[in-house]
This record gives structure tokens, sequence and C-alpha cells, in this order.
């Protein structure tokens, strides 16, 4: 397979292929942390697959949050994703350093269904204006 790679979950430290030039499928085991891997079939054709080690899905969203710091002052955010355990969302560029400080903060944004919901998270992956956090209450979200 040539170009876009394909995005696979991982359970029990494997993924299951399928060969796209001979149909042969097959189990390959991939380590913890790593995100692309090229395999190569039997048959010698090769492919790059996505690695994906999330126990739930993430559900694409659009819309404007605040991020409130552990010193009150809140810094507006725009969500691009969430899930049962964590939030992904963008930070407008003068912010972004601020974010890339900050452990733990609070996030405020409204659901689909009209509420305000205020969640604790804890910042897990910073890359350029782009924040990855998760949940640290136990509710789950609303979407």
């Amino acid at each position: 397979m040539r170009g876009k790679s394909q995005t696979y979950t991982v359970k029990d430290g494997r993924i299951r292929i399928t060969c796209s030039r001979c149909a042969r499928k097959q189990y390959v085991t991939v380590p913890a942390g790593l995100r692309k891997k090229m395999i190569r079939c039997t048959c010698g054709q090769s492919a790059l697959y996505t690695l994906n080690f999330r126990s739930s899905a993430r559900e694409a969203t659009s819309g404007k949050a605040f991020v409130i710091l552990p010193n009150g002052r809140e810094c507006p955010v725009y969500l691009c994703d969430i899930s049962l355990g964590g939030v992904g969302f963008n930070v407008p560029v003068q912010y972004s350093r601020t974010m890339a400080n900050v452990p733990e903060a609070r996030i405020k944004f409204r659901s689909i269904t009209g509420s305000m919901v205020l969640r604790r998270i804890r910042i897990k992956c910073v890359s350029n204006n782009r924040i990855g956090a998760e949940f640290l209450d136990g509710k789950p979200p609303t979407f």
C-alpha cells in the first residue's frame, strides 16, 4: 500500500493487519509508546500503520472554551476533540508557553445540550499550539 497510512487500534499489545496485495491476515506485536510502524508482508508488500493505543474513541468537536489557570486567569481555547478520558484543544500563540508550564487547570465549555461544563484537567501533551489533557474528575463528558 502506498500513500496514506492506515490507523489500527492496539489490543493486548498487537494489531491484526491484512495485506493489500495478497490478502494475508496476520497479528503483529507492537511495543508500547510506538506511534507508527512499517510492516512488510511475506509477499514483499510494505505498509505504514498508525497505531492507536486509546481504550475509548475520540469524538471530533469544535467550539470555544476557556481554560482557567490556578491563578484564576482565563485563557480562550478552541476545542478539537473529546473522549471519555480527556480533551484536545488549540491555544492561541500568546498562551501556548503559559499552558505548557501549567500541570493542572480547569476547562469550561458549553456542551451540545447547552449546559455549561466545568472539568478539572491535567496537561499531558503540548505540541506547538495543540494541547492534549486528561480529565481528573471521574464524571463522564457530556458531548
